[in-house]
């Protein structure tokens, strides 16, 4: 066989191989239901089809029937559980459906992110599922794409704009967070998270603060530990203020932080959860095991992207116009790092 690449072996390669007119192989590689030929003729053409390496040309099928059967998938960093695990529930969805997935990371980096929007959208993605970097600018690509109604979903609200979404209610999970800190005896309670500007983060904050008002704490700012990045100096150095501090209670943004401070903690001889209480947020496989199992606030991840995935269809099938604006509740996990609840009531 020449060097030929192997997406321009063509139907009528095939056909004349296997001595049947271009239509008929066309209708057994496309499994058209009006194809009459015996079983023994499509596992002769499949084969020789496959003794070739061809492959359907998804561009020309597309021409005809307005579709490319690609969805992209946007997300600010593919080394976080969470979003490996969004991917890999959407992949398969994906995968039963008969569609094609086109990935795009943006580094957290919001011009990134509209440059990949861009890209997928000239590539004539059928539609796109977003986990966004979660600050608040100006997309202007992005506000266009929702102007115009193409088919895109997002895993959270973006400040400022009118997009479909299916999102944790992360108010509501910082809320549990808090609520249950308080519910343990905890008295100096505080919280350990990074700069407020990701909208996730900020109402996780708001959601917990509530909590310490409806149980009538004191709020103390010097309790709230807004970290000026993710860097293990920047968290370690935080840990080390918590402990030389009076907070015997923490509800810190993610699993990854929590579990920071837990061993931080531990290696200094703080008892947990005696001295110190912790509660984290995702729900990681970590979480369950290191070093101590880790309470935390579960996302509902599974259900969330399954809806997600099953907007999106509708919507690229044109099935479905109206706006969708849904809100998941997380769950509280309760684990070693927190005190039994003392039952305290609002």
């Amino acid at each position: 066989m020449d060097k030929k690449r192997l997406d321009t072996i063509t139907v009528k390669e095939i056909a004349k191989i296997a001595g049947l007119s271009p239509y008929t192989v066309y209708a057994i590689l496309s499994e058209r239901k009006n194809c009459f030929a015996s079983q023994k003729t499509k596992e002769k053409v499949k084969k020789i089809a496959k003794e070739l390496g061809y492959r359907p040309n998804f561009i020309a099928r597309s021409l005809k029937k307005g579709k490319t059967y690609t969805i992209g998938f946007i997300c600010g960093s593919l080394n976080l559980e969470t979003t490996l695990n969004r991917l890999e529930i959407i992949t398969n969805y994906i995968n039963k459906k008969n569609y094609h997935l086109l990935i795009g990371c943006s580094y957290k980096k919001s011009d990134l992110e509209e440059k990949l929007l861009e890209e997928f959208y000239y590539r004539k993605v059928d539609g796109i599922i977003l986990i966004s970097v979660g600050k608040r600018y100006k997309n202007k690509f992005l506000e266009r794409l929702v102007e115009i109604n193409f088919p895109i979903v997002s895993y959270t609200k973006i400040e400022g704009l009118d997009i479909d979404y299916v999102s944790t209610d992360y108010f509501y999970g910082g809320y549990l967070g808090g609520k249950h800190l308080i519910e343990c005896g905890y008295k100096k309670i505080g919280f350990l998270g990074c700069a407020l500007t990701d909208l996730s983060i900020k109402e996780r904050f708001e959601g917990f603060k509530k909590a310490l008002v409806d149980y009538k704490y004191s709020i103390d700012e010097k309790n709230f530990i807004i970290l000026k990045s993710m860097e293990d100096e920047e968290i370690l150095k935080s840990c080390e203020y918590i402990l030389e501090s009076e907070i015997d209670g923490i509800f810190a943004e993610n699993d990854i932080t929590a579990l920071t401070l837990l061993q931080f903690a531990m290696r200094k001889g703080k008892k947990i959860p005696e001295e110190l209480g912790i509660v984290g947020f995702d729900d990681i496989q970590f979480s369950k095991i290191y070093p101590l199992s880790l309470t935390t606030i579960k996302q509902p991840i599974e259900k969330i992207s399954k809806e997600i995935f099953k907007i999106l269809i509708k919507k690229i099938e044109g099935k479905d116009s109206k706006k969708y604006k849904i809100l998941i509740r997380p769950e509280l996990i309760k684990r070693e790092t927190t005190r039994l609840s003392q039952n305290k009531k609002l």
